[in-house]
């Protein structure tokens, strides 16, 4: 209650964003200062310590709610990292810092802001020489970087070297100063006790560049190398500062074989690939096949760039050899989806060229891509078939079988290709082959109601003729058998209705003709059922039906004028 009491006096009050995060901090902190100043923290209890961190939580928690409601207002930022800091936050107190940083770039920070900035910075001076934490000295760099003491900033960005927020520092100090020169110097100085600092180092090479000094740059860069001989950053750099000195190829590679040959073409083409050179990667994956055929590397390297280049044949071609020279079986599983995927392309192109009867175009377009890919040997046989070309195409679907055996795919195309042949015997077989395999294989299931209609309409015929004849009962024997094949077939069910309408038993006709009129919308389907229901007495029903056959009907069917006639005339009788 008395933190809060405090935090709402503090608003009232109008106290400034710094007097207000001291305000409440100095309320509970005196005790922790004091131990701070005497080097004496053990003397602050446990229970002690523990309450006092959960007070500056709640003070955070309180600045840190009003920044959500004024994010434009700096001064709370100066407040938050107030606390951070006399919380020993220090990582915190750096982001927000950068944050001031950015906005006192772009000169967003009134004085208020500045002069809280100033009474943080003359609080951790005095504290330093307590608290070893490199950290620290971090902060100390970017508030007096903020508030352009630069020389003193220097000076603890220089003892802070050893912090793990060093390198981010050392940059966002100097690009601010825009002073690469004294950032040079700088690094030089320290170098000297901490030579084996990669991360400087390669901020210097990094200034070296921007003071124009490029001789000196290359130098760092090199010796860099030998370091660090797998540092991408520093690869690329090197090779675009040697490109742009005119450095010979013999020469670059060197510089780069600091592992071996073989290493620097792998690392220099896949640098390039990944900073889109492709033309400079091209050329050291292609050297590296050359030079070392069993390197898959290359071939890796060569793939994407053909992939981009829309070049699918010889991706093709590049990646067979990376499956081919892989030596563990995760690694041929992972580029055979590759080449799956390759595939998908010509396969989708192919398939939309075969649905427009172009099957020489479709058959061109799938010989240039992976013909050992499934789905490429599968529309290679079906463009092959539909260009008469039968032994061809049995001959790749074989070829798929040995290669992909037990596939629903595979025996999906050798059911369709019987089916084509009207050889329905085989057809059924090779589809009850893929329904083991896939008992949802939707291809399959499709194709299996395709053939049971294709046989169950040879009953249609006969099944007309006898009603014709007034053979009804032979009628519904040829119905009921040839549902029994397709249970789907609409025309059955609308022919067993009319039979039952023939027959005068209306009641039993209904829902023959409701199924066919579900299955496929049949017109005439809702005349008979007007009829039925005309004749069970039943004139709403009739009157439904018998519109929803007028409205199904086209134009200019004329077959149908007789039934439309009589349609329309009960329409009026039962509308009255």
């Amino acid at each position: 209650m008395k933190l809060k009491y405090l935090f709402l006096s503090c608003l009232f009050l109008g106290i400034s964003h710094s007097a207000f995060a001291d305000a409440i901090i100095n309320n509970y902190s005196n005790h922790y200062r004091s131990a701070i100043q005497s080097s004496s923290i053990k003397d602050l209890s446990h229970s002690e310590y523990t309450e006092q961190t959960a007070q500056y939580n709640e003070v955070l928690t309180e600045i840190q709610n009003r920044i959500k409601q004024s994010p434009s207002d700096y001064g709370l930022y100066a407040s938050l990292i107030d606390v951070y800091t006399k919380c020993k936050s220090y990582d915190k107190a750096y982001k927000e810092l950068v944050f001031l940083n950015n906005l006192a770039k772009k000169n967003k920070l009134n004085a208020s802001v500045i002069n809280s900035l100033n009474e943080t910075e003359k609080f951790l001076s005095n504290q330093e020489r307590y608290i070893k934490n490199n950290d620290i000295f971090i902060d100390l760099a970017m508030l007096n970087l903020i508030l352009q003491n630069y020389s003193k900033g220097e000076r603890y960005l220089e003892k802070s070297l050893n912090s793990k927020l060093f390198t981010d520092a050392f940059k966002e100090f100097y690009d601010t100063t825009g002073n690469y020169n004294a950032a040079v110097s700088s690094a030089d100085k320290l170098l000297k006790y901490n030579s084996d600092n990669i991360n400087l180092k390669k901020i210097k090479a990094n200034y070296l560049i921007y003071t124009n000094n490029r001789e000196q740059a290359i130098k760092e860069y090199t010796d860099l190398i030998k370091l660090s001989p797998d540092d991408e950053e520093t690869m690329y750099t090197l090779y675009k500062l040697l490109l742009a000195d005119n450095t010979s190829d013999k020469e670059i590679m060197k510089i780069f074989s600091v592992q071996s040959e073989e290493k620097a073409y792998a690392n220099l083409a896949n640098i390039l690939l990944k900073n889109n050179d492709t033309e400079g990667a091209k050329k050291y994956a292609s050297e590296l096949t050359k030079k070392y055929p069993e390197n898959v590397n290359g071939y890796i390297v060569l793939s994407e760039i053909y992939k981009k280049e829309g070049n699918l044949e010889d991706c093709y071609k590049v990646l067979k050899e990376v499956r081919d020279k892989a030596d563990d079986s995760d690694s041929i599983a992972k580029y055979n989806v590759m080449l799956a995927k390759l595939s998908d392309v010509p396969v989708k192109e192919a398939d939309s060229l075969m649905n427009n009867g172009l099957y020489s175009q479709a058959l061109s377009v799938l010989e240039s891509s992976d013909t050992e890919n499934m789905y490429v040997i599968l529309g290679m046989a079906r463009a092959n078939y539909f260009l008469s070309k039968k032994q061809e195409a049995f001959g790749l679907l074989n070829k798929a079988m040995s290669l992909y055996p037990n596939n629903a795919d595979v025996f999906y195309y050798f059911a369709y290709i019987f089916y084509k042949e009207n050889d329905l015997e085989s057809s059924r077989k090779y589809i009850s082959k893929a329904l083991e395999v896939n008992p949802g294989h939707t291809y399959s299931l499709n194709l299996t109601d395709i053939i049971n209609k294709a046989e169950a309409d040879k009953y249609i015929n006969q099944i007309v003729s006898d009603i014709d004849a007034h053979n009804y009962n032979e009628a519904l024997k040829l119905t009921d058998e040839a549902l029994k094949i397709d249970k789907k077939n609409a025309k059955l069910y609308y022919y067993k209705g009319l039979i039952y309408i023939s027959m005068n038993k209306y009641a039993q006709s209904t829902a023959f003709l409701y199924k066919a009129a579900e299955l496929d919308n049949i017109p005439s389907a809702y005349y008979y059922l007007g009829v039925a229901f005309d004749n069970l007495s039943e004139p709403k029903n009739a009157l439904e039906n018998y519109k929803k056959y007028i409205n199904g009907l086209s134009d200019d069917d004329f077959e149908e004028s007789e039934k439309r006639d009589y349609a329309k005339a009960r329409i009026l009788k039962l509308s009255d």
